[in-house]
């Protein structure tokens, strides 16, 4: 019998040729996550670098893209039955596939099928972790396959913490012992039914998980508009407002005060992209009918006025026009968590 070895491989994009920077890191995803087309800052993404790694049919990377937006759009590959599984370990993941929605925090898991399209959303970029792996390897028929996707899975799971961990020895070892690649190999099987149980035996609550993820999307898709509310998420869904209190509940939080930081962080990120444009017009774009309370509260949560931040950023050209560019930071070992 053949034994099974394990390749590795590391990408960084920074020696691609001007305007090759795309195509060059959707080669790199296509050979864990299948073809795949991206959607990015061309000069950005010059700074993606990762690395991946093989062990017979499972395959692993980590990607470290740039702090900008970052769109994936996987192709349906119809006669694959290959699941896939992907989390953000430093911002949200936004992720679509058959008509569902995902709006996933760092570190959770879900599981795609790569035989329909997907796409998957970083508004910030930042690291990504995705895997890829035969159907046979879940001890479930292919009819129930369908049950696990598009289920979060949170990052505290202890049976997903063994595959990470497994993950990231394979990712960062370079030289592999004999007989590694078939006991990893192995582990995945015997881990993966722990995994199984989990989304049997907490499927109800994790439907609310996914309920809620799914209204934390469309609340994405509604922060511009002030009057949007309770009912308007009761009347998308088919619950009523207390039922949607009760999920933001079950995360330390209330639906108002969610809405409020997230309409804060998305005009910071505004202010610090030194969009041209007046502050009550960022105020307005997020969702803030009232000027002086949007002064108020970004204060409150971020230290400064909108005027202020805008003001220290507007300030440092000067300072590295006088000073002198400083030199660029030594990069990081960057370790899988």
């Amino acid at each position: 019998m053949q034994l099974e070895t394990i390749s590795q491989c590391r990408f960084d994009a920074a020696g691609t040729p001007p305007g090759k920077s795309l195509e060059f890191c959707a080669s790199a995803v296509t050979a864990v996550l299948g073809d795949v087309s991206l959607e990015g800052d061309e000069r950005a993404l010059a700074s993606t670098r990762g690395i991946c790694c093989n062990v017979g049919q499972l395959r692993m990377m980590t990607c470290y893209f740039p702090r900008s937006t970052v769109v994936l759009h996987g192709k349906r590959e119809a006669a694959s039955d290959r699941l896939l599984m992907v989390r953000s370990m430093e911002e949200r993941l936004f992720v679509c596939q058959s008509g569902q929605m995902l709006n996933l925090e760092p570190g959770e898991f879900v599981f795609l099928s790569a035989s329909l399209p997907f796409e998957l959303r970083l508004a910030q970029g930042g690291r990504i972790d995705c895997g890829s792996m035969p159907a046979q390897y879940f001890p479930t028929t292919k009819q129930d396959l369908g049950r696990f996707l598009m289920r979060p899975i949170p990052k505290a799971h202890p049976p997903l913490k063994l595959l990470i961990t497994h993950a990231a020895y394979l990712l960062m070892r370079g030289t592999h012992a004999p007989g590694e690649a078939e006991m990893i190999a192995a582990h995945f099987r015997q881990v993966l039914p722990m995994v199984v149980e989990y989304l049997h035996d907490d499927e109800q609550a994790d439907r609310a998980s996914a309920s809620l993820s799914r209204i934390k999307a469309f609340i994405e898709s509604r922060l511009t508009d002030p009057r949007f509310g309770l009912a308007a998420i009761a009347a998308k869904f088919g619950v009523t407002p207390r039922h949607v209190q009760k999920l933001f509940q079950h995360e330390g939080t209330t639906f108002s005060r969610y809405v409020l930081e997230r309409r804060l962080e998305r005009a910071r990120s505004l202010i610090l992209q030194k969009v041209d444009r007046p502050i009550s017009s960022v105020a307005y774009d997020t969702g803030f009918g009232d000027l002086s309370y949007f002064n108020r509260v970004f204060r409150r949560r971020f230290g400064t006025t909108p005027s202020g931040m805008r003001n220290s950023l507007n300030m440092m050209p000067a300072v590295s026009e006088q000073q002198g560019e400083p030199a660029e930071p030594a990069r990081k070992t960057d370790r899988i968590r």
